[in-house]
């Protein structure tokens, strides 16, 4: 009886923030925006919102063409909510989170384009895009545009006299976080491998001045290498992307004042480029979750940037989606989860013996130059 309770409670929640969304003073619009973030962030079951989830989506979207900067910040976090708690849900015939992303994303370029876009609003604007894409994504086509667009803001960032770090590392985060929904590339056209991942612009950017920005074009990269992705860059480019890695694995680059975990970090990216492997790390999953209390073991780096991203997005809802979500019990295999009893410590990356180790990063590499080799028809070395 006390949960039906809470079911009408929710429902009424909702229900009440549509109500408010129409309003013409910004403050109740703004208040009605703010209850349905912490709703949507505490999950609300797909069929408490059903067909309703549009009529939602269209009151964001009339905040964020009407609203001042607080409303729009809030209207975009409403927007990639709105995109996880539905999934893969349908209504009337409609896969609702793929519905989300192809009408999110006309809206989603128009900030992205708009030079008066502030930091924050830019920010959040690339956390929906992340957030609904990697809800919508049935296929790597369908993540493409969502990749132009942040690499539309990546550029115009970098173009900038002054460029935001914020809204510089949000992108690149948005890209690593994208890259985890493309899969296998193997049967796609060149250009269109090209388009997906510029490892030219992510050599540029693992440069950068910021740690927050190298730090997530390094994840980025090691997702590209744990997915194979790698095998579509020239060698020209790998050659300099594991030059900086190296520089930055060994903290020589005299520029950078990196932390002795900015370090780690680093060579654990270079060890993933070279030899692949992944990082081993544990996080806490409910007991209601799982029988017990148990320890969820992240075991690929593209399941890591996911947790993170979904971490820090959901924030305080994290735990409550990772229980009740169908999205994420689709992505997370229960048989990942151990029992506490069962835990080790965090590795740094698994290594492997030393000649074993240069004999198989050789074989990679050669195996990479032939492939692109016959890719390109022509060598790239002379």
């Amino acid at each position: 009886m006390s949960s039906l309770r809470n079911s009408r409670r929710k429902t009424d929640v909702i229900g009440e923030c549509i109500d408010k969304l129409h309003e013409k003073r910004r403050a109740v619009r703004e208040e009605g925006m703010d209850t349905l973030v912490a709703a949507l962030e505490g999950f609300v079951p797909v069929d408490e919102l059903d067909y309703r989830y549009f009529t939602v989506f269209d009151r964001c979207c009339a905040s964020l063409r009407k609203g001042a900067c607080r409303e729009a910040t809030l209207a975009y976090r409403a927007i990639g909510l709105l995109a996880l708690t539905v999934g893969a849900a349908t209504a009337d015939g409609v896969d609702c989170s793929k519905d989300i992303l192809e009408k999110a994303l006309p809206v989603l370029e128009e900030t992205l384009h708009a030079p008066s876009s502030g930091a924050a609003t830019m920010v959040a604007a690339l956390d929906c895009l992340a957030a609904v894409t990697l809800a919508g994504t049935r296929r790597p086509e369908d993540a493409a545009p969502s990749v132009e667009a942040v690499w539309g803001a990546i550029r115009r960032a970098q173009d900038e006299t002054k460029p935001s770090p914020e809204v510089l590392a949000a992108a690149v985060r948005a890209f690593a976080l994208l890259l985890t929904t493309v899969g296998d590339l193997t049967s796609y056209p060149c250009t269109f491998k090209e388009a997906i991942i510029p490892f030219h612009d992510l050599a540029e950017l693992l440069e950068c001045e910021h740690p927050a920005v190298r730090i997530a074009a390094g994840e980025a990269l090691a997702v590209c290498a744990e997915l194979s992705l790698t095998q579509h860059a020239s060698p020209e480019d790998i050659q300099v992307i594991e030059m900086i890695l190296s520089d930055l694995a060994a903290d020589a680059s005299s520029d950078q004042n990196l932390t002795e975990e900015q370090v780690e970090f680093f060579q654990q990216i270079a060890d993933i480029m070279s030899q692949g492997g992944c990082p081993e790390t544990e996080e806490s999953v409910p007991s209601s979750y799982t029988s017990g209390r148990s320890v969820l073991r992240v075991s690929t780096w593209a399941r890591l940037v996911q947790l993170n991203f979904l971490k820090r997005f959901l924030n305080k809802g994290f735990r409550k989606h990772l229980q009740d979500n169908l999205l994420f019990r689709e992505q997370v295999d229960s048989s990942d989860a151990v029992d506490e009893a069962d835990e080790q410590p965090s590795g740094k990356g698994r290594r492997r013996g030393g000649g074993r180790e240069k004999r198989w990063s050789s074989a990679m590499r050669r195996d990479r130059d032939i492939c692109w080799e016959n890719k390109n028809g022509f060598s790239v070395y002379d």
